[in-house]
């Protein structure tokens, strides 16, 4: 024979009385195999009884170290067909007398890796991937052909959209898409069915906490290591992780590196997708990669902190998440505390993770705020603000309308404010929507832009979009008088907040209307509404609303009417501003920010924020995007933060930040739930959620 036969390959070997492959009775494993496997015991002995006497050993072998699962359910055929083929595929081989008998059985012979679904690959495999390694002298070889070819000849590739992360072969080839588990699933069985010696390795975490990831091993002689549809420069022993695998701990499950085993041993591969699963077995191979050797006199490659995305990771950090949203909302700790928090997400992991954020946070607004709503009173510190509200026409798709009504009055008796409130409730109808007209906290002359205004209307405004399903893009902000006073102030510095806003018989004092580029905001007074110069500075913001929006065409969307035969009261003519606002959708996003801080500060606006200390009045901050790449503008602050989603750009990519043609960032901008849940947390706006940001220090200098 030209090639010793595989029957002399599997015959038992006996060293000093030693059996080669361990102490185990094979023949007590099987017999407890039939009585574990129940009504499937047939087919597991007609296996044993019609294999040929040349594969009866490795059919007893896999019998022995069936998991139950396989016990009961795999037939005879299956298991039939899957030793005859990798035997033929190993006799087949030009290295096959340099595979110990135990690595056969072990790591060529098992038909599955890990817990993904059992498919009868071995004689389709053998078939499509035997002729592309015929030339191959070495597993090595063959190894790196196939790692090279038969991902493009499958069409598939890495993806964060694969179905689930422990598919099996045939399922990653219908989805042509797989995680960096199914990619090293298909890679090994595709060595496997040409009998190349593979197994899955991987670590449930690498030491600096940026993930896990999964990879295949190969036998040459020793176990060397490859990275599945990752190719590298036609050798094995070369990946983007070579660096992170370098900082593995041994003694650390979490942070060890481990290989599967289809034989038990005295550890189970840490599967992070699904934990249940127990029959899996693994050896601690880290000290295989905490020390790499140079080879080639070259050094192993840096790690890649690109970017790559740790998909099991990921997967876990939901799973986690969805674990701590099952406890009772005062049982919880410090989200911002927990280590899923921080771990990077795919762009699918993010949408699912914030889903789940929602989700939570409408159940926790109805539990804790039902009275607030039911008593229509919202309180700030000793602060008191009641409100008033119908509801009008039919619901559309994305929710209804919310328009925010306030009353005149200002500094006067209580009594005067409650009957201008009480003459709010009803001065304007809409067809459709939320009408909320809310009693001023104090008695003050400026009753509405008062600090404790903010956060109460951020609070009404939350409730109001998961009580009565508002949509947060079309929140308007409107009122006469003091209350058109209040609209000057706050729609400038809570523009992120309203879809547009109109002024009526108002003042502005000293607000500005750079904030209003992103607002549509509309103007109603009479010419004769001399008191306090109102009618003169409505004509002049006006005019500054128009040359705004001269330099910046996009932005400054404006209307203002002056009634030439009116003075303080309107007659109801500025009723018209209601439909004019309800033309109008907000956008969360837009491309485009003017930020001038008031008198009153906040600490963000749109997708922009600032760390306390930065927060002063009269800062202003200029930034926009386009594509990947963020230019901002800014006096009197030292840090800026920016927050990014996947609605703006691609998170996938390099993102660059530059100020005065300075470049201050460029990388990836990871997502995250802790980003995801601060952001939400802050207003309880879903259409204002991030899932990622970065902090970058301008080139101006803080100045006070």
């Amino acid at each position: 024979m030209k090639h010793r036969n595989l029957t002399i390959a599997l015959i038992l070997v006996a060293v000093s009385g030693v059996r080669v492959f361990g102490e185990d009775d094979v023949s007590r494993l099987v017999e407890e195999a039939f009585a574990r496997a129940g009504d499937n015991a047939a087919q597991l002995r007609k296996a044993l009884n019609d294999a040929p006497d040349d594969r009866k050993e490795a059919t007893r072998f896999l019998v022995a170290y069936m998991p139950d699962r396989d016990l009961k359910s795999l037939s005879a055929e299956f298991l039939l067909n899957n030793v005859r083929f990798a035997c033929r595929a190993l006799n087949e081989a030009p290295w096959k007398d340099r595979i110990p008998k135990e690595i056969f059985l072990n790591d060529v012979l098992p038909y599955a890796s890990i817990n993904e679904r059992r498919d009868d690959w071995r004689e389709d495999f053998y078939k499509r991937f035997q002729p592309l390694v015929a030339e191959a002298e070495t597993p090595a070889e063959a190894a790196v052909i196939l790692n090279q070819k038969i991902f493009d000849m499958l069409h598939v590739r890495f993806s964060r959209s694969r179905p689930k992360a422990d598919q099996s072969p045939y399922e990653t080839i219908e989805a042509g898409m797989a995680s960096c588990t199914g990619l090293s699933v298909l890679l090994i069985d595709a060595c496997r069915a040409v009998g190349v010696p593979a197994r899955f390795a991987g670590t449930p975490r690498w030491a600096d906490n940026s993930g896990n990831h999964s990879w295949v091993e190969i036998w040459n002689g020793d176990w060397h290591y490859t990275g599945a549809a990752e190719p590298a420069a036609g050798k094995l022993d070369r990946a983007w992780f070579t660096g992170r695998a370098a900082t593995a701990q041994r003694d650390r499950r979490r942070h060890a590196i481990y290989a599967t085993s289809f034989k038990r041993t005295a550890l189970t591969f840490p599967l992070l997708w699904d934990r249940k699963v127990d029959y899996v077995y693994a050896v601690n191979v880290t000290d295989r990669y905490a020390k790499p050797k140079e080879r080639d006199n070259e050094k192993p490659p840096a790690p890649d902190t690109s970017s790559r995305i740790d998909v099991e990771a990921s997967l876990h950090a939901v799973a986690q998440l969805k674990k701590y949203l099952e406890a009772a909302t005062g049982d919880r700790p410090a989200l911002a505390e927990q280590e899923f928090a921080t771990v990077p997400l795919t762009h699918e992991h993010a949408q699912e993770a914030q889903r789940l954020l929602w989700n939570d946070h409408i159940q926790r607004i109805k539990q804790t705020r039902a009275d607030e709503m039911k008593t229509r009173r919202l309180t700030a510190g000793n602060l008191q603000m009641p409100f008033y509200y119908t509801v009008s026409g039919d619901k559309p798709k994305n929710g209804r309308s919310l328009y925010i009504s306030l009353h005149g009055g200002g500094g006067a008796p209580r009594q005067v404010n409650d009957r201008q409130w009480e003459n709010q409730k009803r001065l304007y109808r809409v067809k459709e929507g939320v009408y909320l007209a809310p009693r001023a906290p104090t008695d003050t002359w400026n009753m509405w832009h008062q600090a404790h205004i903010d956060g109460l209307f951020d609070r009404l405004i939350e409730n109001l979009i998961v009580f009565e399903d508002v949509d947060p893009n079309r929140v308007y902000l409107l009122g006469y008088s003091a209350g058109g006073d209040g609209v000057y102030q706050l729609a400038p510095r809570m523009a992120d907040r309203f879809a547009a806003a109109a002024m009526m018989a108002g003042h502005p004092n000293e607000a500005s209307p750079l904030g209003l580029r992103n607002l549509a905001f509309t103007i109603h007074a009479g010419a004769k509404d001399s008191a306090y110069n109102r009618n003169n500075v409505a004509r002049q913001w006006g005019q500054k609303l128009d040359a705004l929006q001269k330099d910046d065409p996009d932005g400054y969307v404006h209307w203002t009417r002056i009634y030439e035969d009116k003075g303080h009261g309107l007659g109801g003519q500025d009723a018209a501003a209601l439909p004019w606002m309800a033309k109008h959708t907000r956008n969360p996003l837009p491309s485009r920010i003017v930020w001038r801080q008031d008198d009153v500060t906040n600490s963000r606006f749109y997708w922009l924020a600032v760390k306390p200390q930065d927060r002063r009045a009269g800062v202003e901050v200029r930034a926009s995007f386009k594509g990947q790449q963020f230019d901002v503008h800014a006096g009197k602050v030292n840090q800026l933060i920016i927050r990014v989603n996947d609605r703006m750009l691609n998170l996938d990519a390099d993102v660059t930040v530059t100020s005065q043609a300075k470049e201050l960032y460029k990388g990836r901008i990871q997502r995250s739930i802790g980003t995801l849940a601060k952001t939400l947390d802050e207003r309880g706006d879903p259409a204002a959620i991030f899932s990622g940001e970065i902090v970058v220090t301008l080139t101006n200098k803080t100045t006070m």
